[in-house]
């Protein structure tokens, strides 16, 4: 095909806001969701319905791409018909305390219960002292108690007649211990008067007062277990009395919840509880005004980690910041006293137990970064349940006791939103990630260009202003957003389904249209919007393209070079891309073929750079050296580079260069040309092909226009243009030219003037050719080399 000058009307694929079948975007159907992600719509889906164990989802996509707002859309709808997920609590494990028990509710029964238990606690707070309190109970107490005295006082009596009988009188010291003593006339003797009795006095006294004192004994103990029979019917009473209250309240919780086995046990343990601790609901004198509430709510209460009271259908939890804690819960401590200590209502929730019976969406990067999280993350997958650890403890970075909390089943689907090479790393690497993430949900860059897109391009605009609550845009506003979408990823065949840096152009539209204090936006605002956008970040380009002006990076726009020629490049710096022009020299001499890439001699040229110049040698030998060795030596540089330079996109630049210094013929200067090549010198497509054009036209305007300057691109990069008006302007006057092509001859003839002449069967060139040019050069080259080689043997003979 021969070479193709372009005309203005191929340089751009333009959206005619004609098209669009509507005045502005307030008049248009609003789009719901995403477009052109039916792929990973499906795989979302499939993920979601699927009910076997390691079908959680990895969505790809860079950022902006939408990947939440695709997942969310989905799972707005999808949970809204699934069942309600359930509440869960822990509760006090009253046998082992260190080992609370998990509970299970249907969504709302938790607080529900929470409520009854606070309503219970309080009803005993009130009722148990009351109860001890009435007189019915007071009476029952007065009679127990007077039962025992009058027991006590009758068996003293009994054994003060008899000592009296005895002429003997019964005691009471100081001490309260009790003695016998001899008396006379009712007083009892002292020590020295009962010595002065006759001796058989004594003797019969004292006989006397031992009898008595067995007897004393056994009064005492028979009081003894008269009191301990007494305190017994106390016991039972206060127990018969609480008991009465307790269960009438334990009874309402049994009542309320009689499908749960495991509260009913919990009701039972809590009613021996109460009653073991039932001082805990009573003053513990008159001095004190009420009871701690607080400290019985804490013992009985629930702990309702999760509460599902609001939800409907299944949960969607998004968790921003992955951490262990945040994800997996755990068990908090307090310090007492010096000392860090813990209990059941210390224990937390993570994500994990928001998410149950739903959907928990992480992003994959946050949450690797993030210490041990990934590994409990797998952990909990792998087993199905969520184990509460204290990390601190599990790495003995603190010496607690902690609790032992039992785990509660996991059900859910876990949704990691990512980028492509993230996913790849991970199925590389962690053998655990493909049995745990079996889906794949991989969302499009790019969409083809139609009507039909347009269209739905438009709606998704339209949307989106709606929801950031924007300005309604006209018709020429949306068709050059239309236009933007297809220009920010260089296909002018494509539009971008990067939403994020459609939304940022959009809102930037708005400020400015509302800094004009205009009603909707128009096509002049998102205009200014684009520039302003690249103004900001313009100034590194400024520079480099001022040093080309002042001659500090030195490049030729004018006149013919032997072995030199005008690249291009494109420098990224942060998210903005501009092309560079760069001056590429090739030189070269008899040698043993060899061509030298300096670049990659001194390590600033890439695997991808380094490529392209070994097609470039494989393609000269191949052409002009296919019957004889390649007896050259050659070097090939990017002048000024003082930075990594990758790709092959200036292999036929190289190659133009190179072949230059062979035949010694000149080559335009006012051309710059890009374009990577196969071993059979065909031209193909390279990427950032509207920076690069852009850039030679702003240095061209910059040094001076003269007319006869162009840029020299593949031909399979015209569907790629997308270029700005400056450029088309001067197309269409004739100042700058660009050109596709196919070939590398293409290229030399172009760059030359010159034909570039086709071998005949012989494998001739037709004379005066830029072919035949290279190939006499190298030929006598070839005949110096089988010169020099003969000229070797005879001397070693």
């Amino acid at each position: 095909m021969p070479v193709t000058q372009l005309n203005a009307s191929q340089l751009y694929h333009g959206c005619n806001p004609a098209d669009l079948p509507f005045k502005t975007t307030a008049t248009i159907e609003p789009l719901t969701g995403l477009i052109g992600q039916e792929r990973a719509r499906e795989a979302i889906e499939f993920a979601a319905n699927i009910q076997a164990e390691g079908y959680n989802l990895y969505v790809m996509g860079e950022a902006g791409m939408g990947k939440k707002s695709l997942v969310g859309e989905f799972l707005t709808k999808y949970c809204a018909g699934r069942p309600d997920a359930k509440d869960w609590a822990y509760l006090h494990n009253f046998d082992i305390p260190q080992q609370p028990k998990a509970l299970s509710l249907p969504a709302g029964d938790g607080a529900q219960l929470k409520l009854d238990i606070e309503r219970v606690i309080k009803e005993l707070q009130q009722q148990l002292p009351y109860a001890f309190d009435d007189e019915y109970y007071r009476g029952r107490l007065r009679a127990i108690e007077e039962a025992s005295r009058q027991h006590r006082v009758r068996l003293f009596a009994a054994l003060q007649a008899e000592a009296d009988k005895q002429g003997v009188v019964l005691l009471r010291m100081e001490d309260g211990a009790y003695a016998f003593a001899a008396q006379h006339e009712g007083e009892p003797l002292s020590g020295e008067a009962f010595e002065d009795l006759p001796y058989a006095k004594k003797m019969e006294t004292e006989e006397a007062i031992a009898k008595l004192q067995v007897d004393m004994q056994e009064t005492l103990i028979e009081i003894h277990e008269w009191e301990h029979d007494t305190v017994n019917k106390i016991t039972a009473l206060n127990d018969q009395v609480a008991l009465e209250v307790i269960t009438r309240q334990i009874d309402f919780l049994r009542h309320a919840y009689p499908k749960s086995q495991l509260l009913q046990n919990y009701f039972d343990d809590m009613q021996f509880d109460i009653q073991r601790n039932i001082d805990m609901f009573l003053k513990n004198d008159e001095r004190q005004e009420d009871v701690n509430i607080d400290n019985c709510l804490k013992r009985y209460q629930i702990n309702l980690i999760v509460d599902n009271a609001d939800l409907h259908g299944a949960p969607v939890v998004y968790l921003n910041q992955p951490n262990h804690q945040n994800l997996l819960g755990c068990v908090e401590n307090m310090a007492m006293m010096g000392a860090l200590v813990t209990d059941f209502t210390l224990i937390k929730a993570g994500a994990l137990h928001r998410a149950n019976g739903g959907f928990l969406i992480v992003d994959a990067e946050k949450l690797l970064e993030q210490p041990f999280a990934w590994e409990g993350l797998k952990a909990a997958l792998k087993s199905s349940e969520i184990p509460l650890e204290n990390l601190e403890r599990t790495y003995s970075l603190v010496a607690t006791v902690s609790l032992e909390p039992e785990p509660i089943p996991l059900s859910t689907k876990v949704i990691l939103l990512g980028n492509r090479d993230l996913y790849y790393q991970l199925y590389e690497w962690d053998p655990e990630f493909a049995g745990l993430f079996k889906v794949l949900a991989d969302l499009e860059d790019e969409l083809p260009r139609t009507a039909e897109t347009h269209m739905q391009m438009a709606k998704l605009i339209a949307s989106t202003a709606m929801n950031e609550h924007l300005p309604a845009l006209q018709q020429g506003a949306v068709a050059l957003m239309i236009e933007y979408a297809a220009r920010s990823i260089n296909d002018g065949q494509q539009l971008s389904l990067h939403i994020g840096d459609m939304t940022d152009l959009l809102r930037e539209s708005a400020y400015w249209t509302r800094k004009y204090q205009q009603a909707e936006i128009t096509a002049d605002a998102v205009n200014h919007a684009w520039q302003q956008r690249l103004q900001r970040v313009d100034r590194v380009r400024t520079v480099v393209y001022q040093q080309i002006q002042r001659q500090i990076i030195q490049l030729d726009v004018s006149g013919k070079r032997v072995g030199q020629v005008n690249g291009l490049s494109v420098l990224s710096i942060g998210g903005f891309h501009f092309g560079e022009p760069t001056r590429i020299t090739a030189s070269c001499r008899y040698g043993d073929d060899a061509i030298i890439d300096i670049e990659r001699e001194v390590e600033l040229g890439g695997n991808l750079h380094a490529k392209g110049v070994m097609i470039l040698a494989a393609y000269l030998g191949s052409f002009y050296a296919a019957d004889k060795p390649l007896s050259m030596a050659a070097s090939i540089v990017f002048e000024q580079n003082y930075g990594e330079i990758d790709g092959d996109s200036a292999t036929v630049a190289e190659l133009c260069a190179l072949l230059s210094a062979i035949a010694k013929i000149p080559l335009k200067q006012s051309m710059a040309i890009t374009g990577s090549m196969n071993q059979f010198g065909q031209v193909q497509a390279i990427g950032g092909v509207n920076e690069k054009i852009e850039g030679f036209y702003d240095v061209c305007s910059l040094v001076g226009m003269t007319g006869t300057q162009g840029v020299i691109i593949p031909r399979s990069n015209m569907q790629h243009l997308m270029l700005k008006p400056e450029v088309r302007q001067s197309v269409e006057n004739g100042l700058f030219h660009i050109y596709a092509i196919d070939d590398i001859a293409d290229a030399i003839t172009i760059l030359t003037d010159h034909e570039v002449g086709v071998a005949d069967e012989d494998g001739n060139y037709p004379e005066k050719t830029f072919n035949a040019a290279v190939a006499a050069r190298l030929a006598n080259w070839a005949e110096l080399n089988k010169h020099d080689k003969d000229t070797s043997h005879e001397a070693s003979d």
